[in-house]
């Protein structure tokens, strides 16, 4: 028998049925109540054979997604390498060598510091992984090595796991289930080196913080130095006021940005750059008719007889007030719904130029407003201090005796990181009722969420799907192994999409949120991504189907949670080392392949990129990584191997692979794939939060090897490791004592800077690893002006043609009064009797800045 003795099952059906009483439905109801047993358990004893079976499939789809990447790495280079071709010359990187394996080596071999040229964030991410991966390679190591081996010998004549169990906790017996004393020894020793392993990040992320924000280069900008202020009274909204207010800071008030109202000239902004797009788009429509009926031996004094021009239906431009609110939404509708009114369609090129001479008085008369002082200033204010060390005191002080004012103030903020609509709400209810409405939305989203997944679980059981629909029944007639193979790969797919799409809910939903800056959104987006990733993709999973009866279990006897976790995860160790092993492999073939976009670059994409400025700002506009939700991704597999690292020690297998991985494609797309600018910097902030995180990981282990100890019962019915669920007890609360006590010591250098400090640590971080985020502001003197107010009408930009047309036609719009038109960084090629064109760009756009 085993040793550990489950407790009995709790009926949870007339809560459940109370809950679900809402939906009316007796059908739906017993839809969501089949199970109260997490589906992890259903991999519980599992052979070697379908375990290598079922990674496989995953393998081999990788293998050939690799394969393909490696093909076709040096042939479309500005799809696999864009940083090395699509990005100013001195920013561009050294091309990998060519060659199939050509790239792996040097791609591991990139030194850790180069990435802090990308921002702290994307810095900490792959020390991150790093650190992970050196954690688990010791710790599985130790685990591996001591554990394995006792736990293949604690099995007897009348009790022995099946499959890979044996490997695992699960396999000891209650004649020796003394030998969970090594489980207890390395499970002090795991949660040692997690602390000492905790503690030494925290000290190197601050020094590291710290010199890096501290260094002479990045102490003089503009950014370090500025201090956003909200809820400024009405009365000291002007900066000689504002400069007194501050005169008892180190270095005073030097410039003061105020935020000004800007919706008139964003929606001048918005006609001006659609305009642009349409004068453009015409204008190659006209070149290609020129050259297919010059083809066609028309004289260019018949063609220019003909008075082909495009002719189009201009778009709809609707202003839309929420009513009781301030909100105003500016809504374009296309053109083609015209056709319902019976109206005819205009010249595409005489309406755009319109346009344009529109737009550019219109945003010279808002300049002029702003400049005269006569448009609405808010309530908030962009705080140039003399030095670093004066935005940093009055970041740290109350700013206001009164309580209201001068609330929240933000430093460091990135200029095109700005939530303008959020920084211009001067109501205080509203963003409050929000804020509260969204965090609702959010809990019921993880509450919900097991709806979806229910159905979802269906596709896996094929005679019960095709029970419920009939129409399915055709899949009979597919090969075993194809069913197998829909019935194994379709769930797993239908997941991610489906947490894609929970994770940009999320995102959608925390703008709502009135958060002032993206960096901020990150922040919090970490912590409910990680919240739902680690109740949904662990706890759910691993004990119950449903989060109400976990939360009810909890509510109802919270004592009895090491109970629940030490009869639960125990047998869903075998289904996490499939989990993560498929999901390193998913990961890999996905992400380098990027088959999505390869498939648009040579289908769809050349037929958008009507224009060389569609095709530059498509070819230019490089991924950003989204930080807050990347996060807690590894946060939660590397808390789910902390779980089973004494549970089923050969877990740390599949975290390293899993790691590796990752750490194979961030190093290789954060240098030759991805932005180099974060916009949505944290500096660094992201990585603390990611580390006690992983507390949750190691919370889960304690309580689950405390319920071991209180339940494991010999072969004469006692309980001989009580004591050590008592010590293991005691290690918990001095756990939480010791997170509380690391979070409470080092939480405040994560949000202020040291006004007394060692030069050494201020000269550590070399120049050449400062972040270029920084670099840009010494050059703009309107730095946190609104962007609407910084808008120049583009310059045309046409393609050269072997007939001179376009020339002729940037000459002609130069001539009346669109300066700076031109034709050089793009031609067009006609091929096929002037039928097919090709749109070649060999620089940026004349207004690029």
């Amino acid at each position: 028998m085993s040793t550990i003795i489950p407790t009995e099952d709790v009926d949870y059906t007339e809560l459940t049925r109370s809950y679900m009483a809402i939906f009316d439905s007796q059908a739906f109801y017993q839809f969501l109540n089949t199970t109260q047993t997490g589906v992890a358990h259903s991999s519980s004893g599992t052979e070697l054979s379908l375990l290598l079976k079922s990674i496989i499939t995953s393998l081999t789809l990788c293998t050939i997604q690799l394969m393909m990447f490696c093909f076709f790495r040096n042939i479309f280079k500005t799809l696999y390498q864009p940083r090395c071709y699509c990005v100013p010359v001195n920013e561009r990187p050294e091309p990998l060598p060519k060659g199939f394996f050509n790239w792996i080596v040097p791609t591991l071999s990139y030194d850790i510091h180069y990435y802090m040229s990308l921002g702290l964030d994307a810095y900490f991410f792959v020390r991150f992984i790093n650190m992970l991966l050196l954690f688990f390679l010791i710790v599985g190591t130790l685990n591996i090595s001591v554990l394995i081996p006792i736990n293949l010998a604690g099995s007897s004549t009348e009790f022995g796991a099946s499959g890979l169990d044996k490997f695992s906790l699960s396999n000891i017996s209650a004649e020796k289930v003394r030998y969970l004393n090594a489980h207890f020894i390395m499970g002090l020793l795991t949660i040692a080196l997690f602390h000492i392993l905790i503690v030494y990040e925290m000290e190197a992320v601050i020094k590291i913080r710290h010199a890096y924000l501290l260094s002479p280069r990045l102490r003089e900008s503009v950014i370090s130095r500025t201090l956003l202020v909200t809820n400024i009274p009405t009365q000291i909204l002007d900066f000689e006021s504002l400069s007194q207010s501050f005169s008892v800071v180190p270095g005073g008030v030097k410039k003061v940005w105020f935020v000004n109202d800007y919706e008139k000239a964003s929606n001048i902004v918005r006609k001006s750059n659609d305009a642009i797009d349409y004068l453009e788009e015409a204008e190659l429509k006209f070149i290609k008719s020129y050259h297919r009926y010059y083809n066609e031996e028309y004289s260019k004094e018949l063609f220019e007889n003909l008075q082909i021009r495009p002719y189009f239906y201009p778009p709809l431009y609707l202003k839309v007030k929420v009513p009781w609110t301030k909100l105003v939404y500016h809504i374009t509708i296309a053109g083609w719904i015209r056709v319902l009114g019976l109206q005819k369609r205009v010249d595409q090129i005489s309406w755009s130029l319109s346009k344009l001479k529109q737009a550019k008085v219109a945003i010279e008369r808002e300049k002029l407003k702003l400049s005269s002082g006569s448009l609405t200033k808010y309530n908030c204010a962009f705080i140039e201090f003399g030095n670093q060390t004066g935005a940093s005191i009055a970041h740290q002080c109350l700013l206001s005796e009164k309580q209201g004012f001068m609330d929240k103030s933000l430093m460091g903020v990135h200029p095109r990181d700005i939530k303008w609509k959020n920084l211009t709400k001067d109501n205080v209810i509203t963003p409050l009722l929000s804020r509260y409405l969204v965090t609702s939305l959010c809990i019921i989203l993880i509450m919900l969420y097991v709806i979806p997944v229910s159905f979802i679980g269906l596709i896996s059981q094929i005679p019960l799907l095709v029970k419920l629909m009939p129409c399915l029944g055709w899949i009979y007639g597919l090969p075993e192994e194809v069913r197998e193979s829909i019935s194994s790969i379709l769930p797993s797919v239908l997941l991610s999409v489906l947490t894609e799409i929970i994770m940009v809910t999320f995102r959608f939903l925390t703008y709502y949120k009135w958060k002032l800056t993206g960096s901020e959104m990150e922040l919090d987006l970490q912590r409910w991504y990680f919240g739902f990733l680690f109740i949904q993709q662990f706890l759910v999973v691993t004990i119950s189907s449903s989060v109400t009866v976990i939360f009810k279990q909890i509510v109802d006897q919270p004592t009895s949670i090491p109970v629940m976790l030490a009869t639960n995860i125990p047998k869903a160790a075998i289904f996490f080392f499939q989990f993560m092993a498929v999901k390193a492999l998913t990961f890999c073939g996905n992400n380098f392949l990027r088959i999505d976009q390869l498939v648009l670059r040579n289908t769809i994409y050349p037929f958008l990129d009507r224009t060389p400025r569609m095709k530059f700002k498509r070819l230019t506009n490089l991924l950003s990584i989204r930080w807050g939700t990347t996060y807690p991704v590894y946060s939660v597999y590397a808390s789910i191997g902390l779980t089973y690292t004494i549970i089923s020690p050969f877990i740390s297998i599949s975290v390293i692979f899993i790691l590796l991985l990752v750490l194979l494609y961030y190093k290789y797309s954060l240098r030759y794939i991805h932005n180099h600018i974060n916009e949505s910097e944290t500096n660094g902030r992201l990585y603390p939060s990611a580390l006690f995180h992983l507390y949750s990981g190691i919370y889960c282990l304690e309580c689950c090897l405390i319920g071991i100890f209180f339940l494991s019962q010999d072969h004469n019915g006692n309980f001989p490791l009580r004591i050590l669920g008592w010590f293991m007890t005691l290690i918990l609360m001095v756990t939480v004592f010791g997170n509380i006590t690391i979070y409470n010591r080092y939480n405040k250098h994560f949000h202020n800077l040291p006004i007394i400090r060692e030069n050494s640590i201020s000269e550590s971080t070399s120049s050449q690893s400062l972040s270029k985020n920084m670099e840009f502001d010494q050059t703009f003197q309107m730095l946190y002006l609104n962007p609407n107010f910084k808008y120049e009408v583009p310059k045309i930009w046409l393609p050269s043609d072997s007939l001179n047309v376009s020339q002729e036609e940037a000459l002609r719009f130069h001539n009346e009064g669109f300066e700076g038109s031109t034709t050089e960084g793009a031609s067009i090629y006609f091929k096929l009797f002037n039928k097919v064109s090709n749109v070649k760009i060999t620089r940026a756009p004349p207004d690029y800045k």
